[in-house]
């Protein structure tokens, strides 16, 4: 059994006996050795599936990315006896703890369950801003546990990135050679497995958002400036400036300068391809979930086209982006690699990975497959289709859109 399912059904045995007028009874404050045991949770027992396996006690929750950093720390804070407050959006200065009452009547793993779906629908990652604050890129106060924040931007702001922002995931663990795995849910607020990757493909447009620690609740009310490891540093690297860190190049140059100052060695140039190439095969392997699935709530609907959240959620226009933008990273890997060869400089490609790349095959329908090599012929071809009104042979580009597929 996973040790988050272990957690899951000792949570009532481990909790002391919750006292009336709370969703569970708190023990004791939060303290440093706390903060070391939920960076543990994080890395060890907050796992892709806790919400979409039906082993697990808190299956069916629906997530977007910032429900699923508070649920992950509702979580460990209910199973230690610790409290938890977050920002309340609906009221100027009022705060959302344990200690609610309205689920009084309700067992309590039920009311833990109510509790985190409440939080869900009030968090965001406006509130999250406000629940987090800016910490240190350093081996001391950088580990899992840690949030990335992207925060909601203004029509200005939009307009000058082209961008919307509004995005949380927890850092999962780093690697020695100081890569960071992330892992995070996304919109609309489904039911979902959550996505892991080491491969980022942001940076903070805003110093309202980066890296950034949560809050415990003895930190409400005091300055940022006087809560541990808080720093500004990470706004001061990689050439970062508001709403200026947009391109590719620019990502990557911002998250090398905390990987240089997190990892304990070099990695080699096969490693960093590597984290790039198995990024694309976990993306290209989600996408063929999301347009099964899709195209199978289409076709037991008599064909009818989906709408609203589960036309967003099936359709894969951002993921399809960030598929097109990691092959483009592979090719800028093997061109820089070649350019700076001592031999005679010349150009590299994505071809260079073309072993790498046809090494990872993708079921995308019962009984057919497709290599990472092959998809990406079709994506440089524009041959892939996001929208969730066609049938999976035009979303992958085995034959042209034409009518919508769907009524």
């Amino acid at each position: 059994m996973k040790s988050w399912l272990v957690l899951a059904a000792t949570l009532v045995l481990t909790s002391a006996v919750p006292s009336w007028g709370a969703v569970w009874n708190t023990t004791r404050s939060w303290t440093t050795a706390d903060d070391v045991a939920f960076a543990q949770f994080i890395e060890n027992d907050f796992h892709e599936d806790i919400f979409s396996n039906p082993s697990s006690a808190f299956y069916g929750l629906k997530t977007d990315c910032a429900d699923a950093v508070y649920a992950a720390r509702i979580i460990f804070s209910a199973r230690h006896g610790l409290p938890v407050k977050f920002t309340d959006p609906t009221k100027s200065g009022a705060y959302l703890t344990e200690r609610m009452s309205r689920w009084d009547a309700l067992p309590e793993t039920e009311r833990l369950l109510r509790f985190i779906d409440y939080i869900a629908d009030l968090g965001s990652t406006y509130t999250l801003e406000l629940d987090s604050y800016p910490v240190d890129i350093s081996l001391e106060a950088f580990r899992p546990g840690v949030i990335f924040l992207s925060p909601h931007l203004n029509e200005a702001e939009q307009r000058a990135t082209g961008f919307r922002g509004g995005h949380a995931e927890y850092v999962k663990s780093v690697t020695d050679t100081g890569f960071v795995e992330v892992i995070s849910s996304t919109s609309p607020r489904l039911v979902r497995t959550l996505s892991v990757s080491k491969n980022p493909y942001m940076a903070p447009l805003l110093a309202r958002g980066g890296y950034r620690a949560l809050k415990k609740p003895q930190d409400f009310g005091q300055r940022n400036s006087e809560l541990p490891f808080y720093s500004l540093k990470q706004f001061e690297i990689g050439g970062w400036a508001p709403l200026k860190i947009i391109t590719r190049k620019q990502i990557f140059q911002w998250h090398e300068e905390i990987r240089r100052t997190l990892r304990t060695r070099v990695p080699s140039f096969d490693e960093r391809v590597e984290i790039v190439t198995d990024s694309i095969c976990s993306l290209l392997k989600t996408r063929a979930i999301l347009v099964y699935q899709g195209w199978s709530l289409v076709s037991k609907n008599d064909r009818r086209c989906l709408t609203g959240d589960l036309q967003d959620e099936f359709s894969t226009d951002s993921r399809d982006r960030r598929i097109r933008d990691a092959y483009l990273q592979v090719h800028d890997l093997y061109d820089w690699k070649k350019r700076t060869s001592p031999q005679e400089p010349i150009a590299g490609n994505v071809s260079d990975a073309q072993d790498k790349l046809a090494a990872c095959s993708i079921q995308h329908w019962p009984g057919r497959s497709i290599s990472a090599w092959e998809v990406y012929r079709r994506v440089m071809a524009n041959m892939l289709v996001s929208s969730a009104d066609y049938a999976p042979a035009v979303r992958w580009g085995e034959r042209p859109a034409d009518r919508k597929d769907c009524r």
